[in-house]
């Protein structure tokens, strides 16, 4: 007959039974929980032992799988700006972050996902933006090429 432990809240609600190894559900990924916040027994021939504290610890956090621009491609003028939005999947990762850079700031820069190509910029000239998450190095990139600016 295998043993059978039970999870507690501090305030007594069951949180879950069953044969070890047991998963407390319903806490944010990343969460300090404090000594004693959750409670443990275990159940052996019918019989309940006494609530023990489970020590502290931190949920474990979501980890970024991927991520990709709104645009891949794009064709901005020669001193026009252009706007590139990342998606970090999964949308509820712990750590959405990332750093934005151009392969050729001669030819355009980024901040913050906001490109700007440069007035002198070589029509025809590219560059490739690029977008790395955080957490695990994922990569997305959308690659600008100059276009002459209209005139006006």
């Amino acid at each position: 007959m295998p043993e059978i432990f039970k999870i507690y809240k501090k305030d007594g609600t069951k949180v879950v039974e069953g044969a070890s190894p047991l998963t407390i559900t319903g806490i944010a990924a990343n969460t300090q929980v404090a000594k004693g916040d959750y409670q443990a027994t275990r159940v052996v021939g019918g019989q309940e032992s006494v609530k023990v504290d489970i020590p502290a610890f931190t949920t474990l956090p979501i980890s970024v799988t991927g991520v990709t621009l709104d645009k891949t491609t794009a064709e901005v003028e020669q001193g026009g700006t252009l706007k590139l939005t990342p998606t970090v999947t999964p949308a509820n990762a712990t750590d959405k972050t990332g750093s934005w850079s151009s392969s050729n700031t001669s030819v355009a820069t980024v901040t913050g996902g906001n490109v700007t190509v440069k007035t002198d910029a070589e029509v025809g000239g590219t560059t490739e933006v690029s977008f790395t998450t955080t957490d695990g190095g994922k990569v997305a990139k959308c690659t600008i090429t100059v276009i002459e600016k209209a005139a006006g």
